[in-house]
């Protein structure tokens, strides 16, 4: 009979809990796989399709960029949500839904000329409200599902499957998706230089429904609890210094807590600026280096050395974050943030363009690391999704915001310097502010 109840239990067990190897591998490279299927809906997939849009749509770059904000900022007003329903539902459905109607938008997108057509007609209203209208919800869809809720998902995920070891995780994920980021305009192009952009559009939707749902279902995890596992299972755990607290809070603070205390705030401001500062950045690229005589191909060419510099700076700092306390790595990261600021101010010296690559490269490196291991180390693993998803709201508003508030400097004062001003004061107090703020959180596992 015990023999018999034993063999039951056994074959209750998750088939993942019998593998030879830590299922957290499989984690570590389907949400690095996760957050490289959000491309279309982050900036530097968008930029791409921008001037079709433009052409396409029969539309300004400022109804396009108008239109980009709104959908924008509309999405960061929810995706606190979608961080709740990822804690209550898991990773698994949050991400097969985000993964479904990510595609979705994109078809909206790569019909939306037609859309317009027939509603325009059919309601007798004006084509270009419809086609505003039409954007709007595209860019809403797109940013939330793809740069909003799949990224949350995927970075979540990996940060629920590691401990000890999340900062050599968090690196190696960099690894990939800082290469991949950069590298992702090129192979854009070539599907419009091939299918044109609405041929570009389908093909991407039918990538995400046809590849990557199928593999999110397949192999996405909540964390190691819900396979029947502890964390780490069958690894050497590793000895943490007693000096430093640099592991996991014991306490498992909820977003209502968070949002009671100061540091929480500041990260925000922290996080949301630089996503302000980058987003705008790359919008601008161009028109940024054509102020200062510098040709368009002069311009893009600065993304592959900071993508160098962004994976060593992740690597670097996911090192560090598993020896040493974050507030560290925070003021290190608020500097870099003052002094690529500061570096647009002087932007017409040669010597400082190509100087500005290393602050702008480690702030992008420290952002992508910070974003996955700040809330485990400061709140616990156990509300990531809603605390994490409250934060991306604000990520998200600054991306919105970003290109912007650039927009307007320069067409007020007719450079972007004022915009490198702006930046360089506020974030001259946060890096003051980081330093004298207390970042405790001693009760760690």
């Amino acid at each position: 009979m015990q023999d018999r109840a034993a063999s039951t239990i056994i074959k209750k067990q998750p088939f993942i809990s019998t593998l030879p190897f830590y299922y957290g591998w499989v984690i570590l490279v389907v949400g690095a796989i996760g957050v490289l299927a959000s491309i279309p809906g982050q900036t530097m997939g968008v930029s791409v399709f921008t001037d079709h849009y433009i052409r396409e749509l029969s539309l300004t770059r400022v109804g396009v960029s108008g239109s980009y904000m709104v959908g924008t900022l509309a999405s960061s007003l929810i995706i606190p949500f979608a961080g709740i329903f990822y804690d209550k539902k898991g990773a698994r459905l949050t991400a097969g839904i985000a993964t479904f109607f990510l595609g979705l938008f994109l078809l909206l997108l790569a019909f939306s000329h037609t859309i317009v057509g027939k509603l325009s007609s059919t309601l007798s209203l004006p084509a270009p409200l419809v086609t505003m209208v039409v954007l709007t919800l595209g860019f809403f869809g797109i940013r939330f599902f793809g740069q909003g809720v799949l990224t949350l998902v995927s970075r979540g995920m990996v940060a629920r499957w590691f401990s000890s070891r999340r900062g050599l995780a968090v690196g190696l994920m960099g690894l990939v998706t800082a290469f991949g980021f950069s590298y992702a305009p090129q192979p854009l192009q070539g599907l419009i230089d091939s299918l044109g952009w609405s041929g570009a559009l389908i093909a991407l939707a039918s990538l995400l429904l046809g590849v990557f749902l199928p593999l999110f279902l397949l192999t996405f995890r909540s964390d190691p609890a819900s396979c029947s596992m502890e964390i780490e299972q069958g690894m050497t755990v590793r000895k943490q210094s007693t000096r430093t607290s640099v592991g996991d809070a014991l306490e498992q603070k909820d977003i209502a807590d968070a949002r009671k205390e100061g540091r929480f705030w500041l990260i925000l401001l922290t996080m949301g600026f630089s996503a302000l500062f980058t987003t705008a950045f790359t919008f601008h690229v161009v028109s940024i280096f054509s102020e200062f005589g510098q040709s368009a191909q002069e311009a893009v060419s600065i993304f592959l050395p900071i993508s160098v510099i962004s994976v060593i700076a992740r690597f670097g700092g996911s090192y560090l974050s598993d020896r040493f306390p974050i507030k560290g790595l925070y003021v290190v990261f608020g500097a870099s943030l003052f002094l690529t600021s500061l570096s647009l101010v002087f932007f017409s010296i040669p010597l400082v363009r190509i100087l500005f690559l290393l602050p702008y490269g480690i702030a992008s490196g420290l952002f992508g690391m910070l974003n996955i291991v700040t809330w485990p180390k400061l709140y616990g693993r156990e509300h990531i999704g809603a605390i994490s998803g409250f934060a991306m709201s604000f990520h998200v508003a600054g991306s919105a915001l970003g290109p912007w508030f650039f927009s307007l400097i320069y067409q007020l004062f007719g450079s972007y310097r004022n915009a490198g001003t702006a930046g360089a004061i506020f974030t001259l107090a946060l890096t003051i502010i980081l330093i004298l703020t207390k970042f405790r959180h001693v009760e760690t596992e």
